[in-house]
Parts: C-alpha cells; sequence; structure tokens
C-alpha cells in the first residue's frame, strides 16, 4: 500500500476543503488517510481543565469528518485522531509517525488578513514537514481547473521537484507546464535595460537552463519510470512568485521546491515559496529537496 495521507482538521470550511482533496487523492493512490484534530490548550492558563472538553469537541469534529468520508469515499479507509497539542507540531510529528507520504492541511480565506493569518499554520507546516505538504485554498474547489505547474530555477535540486510534478501531471493525466521566470539585473541603467538584445540573452538564458533541468531528468535512471505527460514550458519577465501565482488561477496543482535546513532556519521558507502559499489560488504541492551546492 502506498504511504498514508495525513490530513489537518479542525471542522472549518478550508479543512473539509482539504480533506476532499486528500480523499480523492487517497483514492487514486489507493491509500489511508489519517485525519488528526490538534487539541491546542496552550492559549489557557488552565489547560488541566480545559483540555477534556477540547479533546471532547475535537472527537466530535471528527466524527463528522469520519461520518462525510465514508459517504463520499466509502472505499478509502480513514483513521480519526485527536492528539494534544499545537497544530503544527502535532501534523508535523503524526505524518512521521505513520511514514506519511503527504500532509495535508487546508488555508482559509481571500483577503489579506485571513491569507496571512489562517494561513500561518499551512506556511509552517510546509517549512518544518520532513514530507511534501500539500497547501489547498479555501476556495480552490470552485471553477474548472487542468494542468499542472512547476517552478523550475535551473538549479540541480530543480530536477527531483520536476521528476515530482511529471509524476502528478500524469497521474492526474494532464499537462505538466515547466515555468521559469527571469528578472532584470537589480542595478541595471535605462540604457542598459533599453537594449533589446539584453532582454533576448537572459530569456535565452533561462530557457537553455530549463531545458538543461528537462534533459537531465529525462536522463535519470528513474526518469522513464513513469509515463511522461505533455510537457509545456514557458518563459516570462517576471518575479518567480507572481508568475507561479498568475499560473495557478486555472491550474490544478502548483509545485515548488523548499531547501532543507537545520536548526531556527528550518521553519522558513524561502520567499519564492512563501509568497506562493499565501496567495496562490490553487492546491500547492511543497516538496523539501536537499541544498544543492
Amino acid at each position: 500500500m502506498t504511504a498514508p495521507i495525513v490530513v489537518g482538521y479542525d471542522g472549518s470550511d478550508s479543512a473539509k476543503v482539504a480533506l476532499d482533496w486528500a480523499l480523492r487523492r487517497a483514492e487514486r493512490v489507493r491509500t489511508d488517510v489519517e485525519v488528526v484534530f490538534a487539541a491546542d490548550d496552550s492559549w489557557d492558563s488552565q489547560a488541566y481543565a480545559a483540555s477534556p472538553a477540547i479533546r471532547r469537541h475535537g472527537e466530535v469534529v471528527l466524527a463528522g469528518a469520519a461520518f462525510h468520508a465514508d459517504s463520499t469515499s466509502p472505499h478509502v479507509a480513514v483513521h480519526p485522531r485527536v492528539v494534544a497539542g499545537r497544530p503544527v507540531e502535532v501534523l508535523t510529528a503524526v505524518a512521521e509517525e505513520v511514514g506519511a507520504g503527504l500532509l495535508v492541511v487546508g488555508s482559509a480565506g481571500k483577503d489579506l488578513y485571513h491569507r496571512v493569518t489562517a494561513g500561518s499554520v499551512s506556511v509552517k507546516v510546509a517549512a518544518s514537514a520532513s514530507v511534501p505538504v500539500a497547501v489547498i485554498p479555501e476556495h480552490s474547489a470552485t471553477g474548472h481547473r487542468s494542468g499542472v505547474v512547476v517552478g523550475v530555477d535551473g538549479s540541480e535540486a530543480a530536477a527531483p521537484v520536476l521528476a515530482r510534478a511529471a509524476a502528478e501531471a500524469a497521474a492526474l493525466e494532464t499537462t505538466l507546464r515547466v515555468l521559469s521566470a527571469w528578472t532584470l539585473p537589480p542595478l541595471a541603467t535605462p540604457e542598459f535595460t533599453d537594449d533589446p538584445a539584453l532582454y533576448d540573452a537572459l530569456e535565452q538564458n533561462t530557457r537553455t537552463a530549463v531545458d538543461e533541468v528537462i534533459a537531465a531528468w529525462r536522463s535519470a535512471p528513474d526518469g522513464a519510470q513513469h509515463a511522461v505527460p505533455p510537457i509545456e514550458t514557458s518563459i516570462v519577465l517576471d518575479s518567480p512568485a507572481t508568475a507561479l501565482i498568475a499560473a495557478g488561477a486555472e491550474a490544478e496543482l502548483l509545485v515548488v521546491g523548499s531547501h532543507g535546513r537545520r536548526g531556527l532556519s528550518r521553519f522558513l521558507l524561502g520567499s519564492v515559496s512563501h509568497d506562493v502559499l499565501i496567495h496562490a489560488p490553487c492546491p500547492v504541492l511543497v516538496l523539501r529537496v536537499a541544498d544543492a551546492r
């Protein structure tokens, strides 16, 4: 059996969307789903008295989740569990404990306040988890979506991210769009930036780097083991985060990489991944990759 999926669940609308996404995926890959409620009483000075009530609330919430799962995805085995602790620590710990192949969390709200506050848990989970994390925006379930978009920067670390994105696109039987963005040098003068040859050279350099990543993926030992989806390459003049967020308007899934770190920095995402998670209108899959040096 494929490694189980862990999904954070608190009964909110965004959690319900995340649960549905996790159930659909579990049905497709034939695996179980661990539905986890984090009984967080750290805010209460009388935590010892509040814990039983919070735990009972969690059990009621999870009973509703289990009923919903049984109604919509009866062939998926669902294992609800209430775990005491803060959501980020609980979800990452459970994912490690069960050997999860994926950790799924919701992200609520369209306005800036809700994106930043409600999204903070999902961003922290994506930054600290040792397994791939899927962040599902609350409103991503609306409208028709197709295609998997992957951000590629030309580094060595991009190859495994591309490989996973290709596997996702093949499983979804959809197109893989390989996206790379380039920008002008920060200190470019007006005379410098008005030169058409400069634009052509920078775009071509970016395209060459992307082509090399695709070639490296295709030539890897396991590169031909999966069905290869149709591939489109997009090279755009924009910041990477802005380009990815725009591409996510119609995408079924965005795939980005996050460098593995130790210590405090382990809980911080790079600016591109962070901005994408906060603003992306579609599900985002964050993959932890080793630093390429």
